[in-house]
């Protein structure tokens, strides 16, 4: 019998969890019928919301405070990891998910697409992508993250 898309979740955050990557793992209802599971990362809280009837999986504001230009650089960022010429581990696979930054106001939400029910690819994807954005932002935005995240720069 096939595994729930929440229990796929679910299990595969949990792994994090164990590992000691992630603090105070918790999973709540959330509205019409969505999943979240909320954690600490690096001190951070992080919501991840599964939408099992639009098959995404959600970071809401992931970022805050995000200029129209370091917003264009994520997304070529993000673009970049679909290249076939990257190494498996490094890169995203759109037969099996789509990723896609969304900006409002400001905020900056990850949103991945579920595609044929690999739900455990998506989220080790998603978890990789965290890994992801922050590594290119120490990079190519550090000022945003001492000014914005309040990281320091030692």
């Amino acid at each position: 019998m096939a595994r729930l898309p929440a229990e796929v979740v679910r299990d595969g955050l949990k792994v994090y969890a164990e590992r000691g990557i992630f603090q105070e793992f918790r999973e709540t209802q959330g509205r019409h019928g969505k999943t979240r599971f909320e954690f600490r990362l690096l001190d951070d809280p992080v919501t991840v919301e599964l939408a099992e009837r639009d098959h995404t999986l959600v970071i809401r504001n992931m970022l805050r405070q995000v200029p129209a230009a370091m917003y264009a650089d994520l997304q070529q960022f993000l673009a970049a990891l679909f290249d076939h010429e990257l190494p498996p581990h490094r890169r995203l696979d759109r037969r099996s998910a789509d990723a896609r930054f969304v900006r409002r106001r400001g905020q900056v939400s990850l949103v991945v697409k579920v595609k044929h029910s690999r739900y455990g690819y998506a989220v080790e994807k998603l978890v990789s992508l965290m890994g992801w954005v922050r590594t290119h932002l120490q990079q190519g935005h550090p000022t945003y993250l001492w000014e914005v995240a309040g990281e320091s720069d030692g």
